[in-house]
């Protein structure tokens, strides 16, 4: 043995002696970080050791013209759209592989978008991870379905179809011989347990370690602006979006990249962006100023040699990074990044064009600098200090990103109410009873702007001798408030600063307006003009011509006017709070592709339990007025209670995306959960928790499908 050998064998008996010593010099965290690696190395083992594999089912399709193919799996309680998977196919021949539910499926069906091309079905098949090794689940040439026939074969002899000329839902139902499970080997139930055990031991040993970081909820953010910009590179930028209304959104800030100010309704122009939309509608008809700067940033980043998609992708991608780097200049607590890890569905809102993602990152950074108790924005409203150069910041930033919420999308107008509520709450210290009064002022005014006459026919004279009662009321209070608030010196210097920023805010969305209005003085008005517009750019039976046929073809127009309760929104088939719920907590594509009910159940169950933490925690420490939670709740409900009249009176559309403004809510109950350790450990490992559930969704079932 020569030298070398003898030191080394030297070193590890010494290192082997001494282990003991040095186990028992480690801290209790170490300890339980090294138990925690080796029984994910164990898991890791057993998962490598046990036989499993997963099942795919293969069909393989042949079309002239791309298109769409969503098949159905019935795993015994019938066919749901949560079991179904939607895949896009190109042109020619091409082999569709679509995960298997997991569970044993009794049957299939093969569901082609309305107006496709014939369609030649050549093998539908279930294969393992040898593709070789195919096993046929049925023989084309032996299918029939509604709205679909068989029309010979091809050359080959492979079964051809044609969907009925207006189809509306054509159906290709398979029948299966014998159950088909959705893998071989072990019962998923163990698998499942195997690959928990493992990744729970991992977040153990990484949360631990996780805690010492000085931003942790920071570092997150950036991992999910990272994946927010793999879905914006990856996802098609040809053919049709895969992503909602991207195309309505790009003809809009297109016109931009000409013009600087707000269109009149009949401009030349703006041709594109009325006939991009069956509907013969524009975003522009809207205080909407998210279209002016993407529009102008898009020849920014085209000059980068990206493609005129992506520029206005990286718009949004843009707007994440901004917000994060305003939160970081602005100094904000870390409690601030945990609204930013809960959901998937806000990340998917950044990774693709749309008009949420603007506003949602204004409202944000407004929200953040109005909020923090002992940030230069609350100093200056309570006067705690002078009229400094980081005080001037952070009034600009407030007013500039406060206006331009003001102009963007109507849904997160409960919002800027929200932070404009919550702040005063902050400077003025505001009882709760007078903010219980101003809630109920908006969610009042929400349902009279909302479906006041709709609400009005249904709700009968004692329902609205009561809402008056409460308006009243609750209207007195504020009133009665007011009066004792502006008798005391300090609080009607507050009063007063607060009005100033409010007026600058206004200030900033003014000129916008004020164009908008300028340019359609006189007759014919703006609404008068976009009707025109409709009837003479949008399809046929999409004209408000043809209003009343439109609402009889299509279920979910104007269900109050067809006898539908707001009761019968809530009952199946509708279900909108289910398909909210879901959506808010990720859904991907065109309300595609779902994640399994038990993530979006341990999503909404533990949100509500962070938020009952945070909650409690912050009543008892007296870091969270009760006042700011009944703001949060209050204008949480608005919101809320928006979509669901919108849903019930105009079209019926329950996307999550519509209340994402419910996260900036969430940020009175984070704000100072940093200062206290134990507090911020807790919090800090439920964000990863969440964010590790949000990333997961997205890479598990965005990613694939849309990439």
């Amino acid at each position: 043995m020569n030298e070398s050998a003898v030191r080394a064998s030297g070193s590890a008996r010494a290192y082997l002696q001494s282990l003991p010593t040095r186990l028992a010099a480690s801290t209790l965290r170490q300890r339980l970080q090294g138990t925690l690696l080796l029984a994910a190395g164990l898991m890791l083992l057993l998962l490598l050791a046990v036989p499993y594999e997963r099942q795919t089912l293969t069909v393989t399709v042949e079309s002239a013209e791309p298109g769409r193919l969503q098949v159905y799996f019935d795993m015994g309680g019938g066919l749901s759209e949560s079991l179904s998977t939607a895949l896009a196919y190109p042109a020619g021949q091409t082999e569709l592989r679509y995960r298997l539910p997991r569970g044993t499926i009794r049957g299939l069906r093969l569901d082609p978008a309305a107006g496709a091309a014939p369609l030649v079905f050549a093998r539908i098949a279930v294969t393992g991870t040898n593709q070789h090794d195919a096993r046929v689940l049925a023989d084309p040439l032996q299918l029939q379905g509604p709205q679909i026939a068989r029309d010979g074969t091809d050359e080959h002899g492979h079964a051809r179809f044609l969907v009925a000329e207006g189809a509306n839902d054509p159906q290709l139902p398979v029948a299966l011989e014998t159950p088909l499970p959705s893998n071989t080997g072990i019962a998923p139930a163990a698998w499942t347990a195997l690959w928990w055990g493992f990744w729970l031991s991992l977040l153990g040993v990484a949360t631990l370690q996780f805690l010492r970081l000085s931003r942790p909820t920071l570092v997150l953010a950036l991992v999910a602006l990272g994946l927010c910009s793999a879905m914006a590179m990856f996802s098609p930028t040809n053919g049709r979006s895969l992503h909602p209304d991207e195309r309505l959104h790009e003809a809009d800030a297109r016109y931009f990249q000409r013009h600087w100010a707000p269109p009149r309704m009949d401009a030349p122009d703006l041709v594109p962006s009325f006939t991009t939309s069956p509907y013969g509608v524009t975003y522009l008809s809207e205080w909407n100023v998210v279209y002016l700067f993407a529009g102008k940033a898009s020849r920014l980043f085209r000059e980068l040699g990206m493609n005129e998609i992506l520029s206005f992708r990286a718009f949004n991608l843009a707007m994440f990074a901004l917000m994060l780097l305003g939160l970081v200049a602005t100094g904000a607590p870390r409690g601030s990044y945990i609204p930013l890890l809960v959901t998937p569905q806000l990340w998917y809102v950044f990774s693709y064009f749309n008009g949420d993602a603007f506003p949602f990152a204004l409202g944000m950074l407004a929200c953040v600098v109005a909020l923090m108790p002992d940030g230069p924005l609350q100093r200056f409203l309570q006067r705690r200090g002078p009229f400094d150069t980081a005080t001037l910041g952070h009034v600009l930033l407030f007013c500039t990103c406060f206006g331009l919420l003001l102009l963007s999308k109507k849904n997160y107008w409960p919002v800027a109410a929200f932070i404009a509520l919550s702040m005063s709450v902050v400077a003025l210290r505001l009882r709760a009873g007078l903010v219980l009064a101003l809630v109920t002022l908006l969610l009042l005014g929400v349902a009279a702007n909302g479906a006041g006459a709709a609400l009005a026919a249904v709700a009968g004279q004692g329902m609205l001798g009561l809402a008056g009662v409460l308006a009243v009321l609750a209207l007195g209070y504020c009133l009665y408030s007011a009066w004792t608030l502006l008798r005391e010196p300090d609080s009607r210097r507050g009063v007063g600063r607060i009005a100033i920023v409010l007026a600058l805010a206004a200030a900033v969305a003014l000129p916008w307006i004020g164009a908008d209005a300028y340019k359609h003085r006189g007759e014919p008005g703006k609404s008068a003009l976009i009707e025109q517009q409709r009837e003479r750019y949008a399809a046929p039976a999409f004209k408000p011509s043809a209003a009343d046929s439109l609402v009889e073809q299509y279920p979910g127009l104007r269900l109050q006017e067809k006898g539908v309760t707001l009761g019968g929104l809530l009952a199946a088939p509708r279900t909108w709070h289910t398909t909210t719920f879901r959506s808010f907590f990720g859904v991907y594509g065109y309300m595609e592709y779902y994640d399994a009910d038990i993530v979006y159940r341990a999503m909404g169950w533990g949100v509500s339990a962070l938020l009952l933490l945070a909650l409690v925690w912050g009543l008892a420490t007296r870091t969270l007025p009760a006042a700011e939670a009944i703001a949060s709740a209050g204008c949480a409900a608005a919101l809320v209670l928006a979509s669901l009249l919108h849903s019930w009176v105009y079209d019926f559309q329950p996307q999550g995306r519509y209340v994402l403004g419910i996260l900036v809510m969430m940020v009175p109950f984070f704000l100072r959960i940093g200062e206290s350790p134990r507090a911020r450990q807790l919090f800090t490992a439920a964000a990863l928790f969440f964010f590790l559930l949000s990333a997961a969704s997205f890479t598990r079932i965005a990613l694939p499908h849309l990439t």
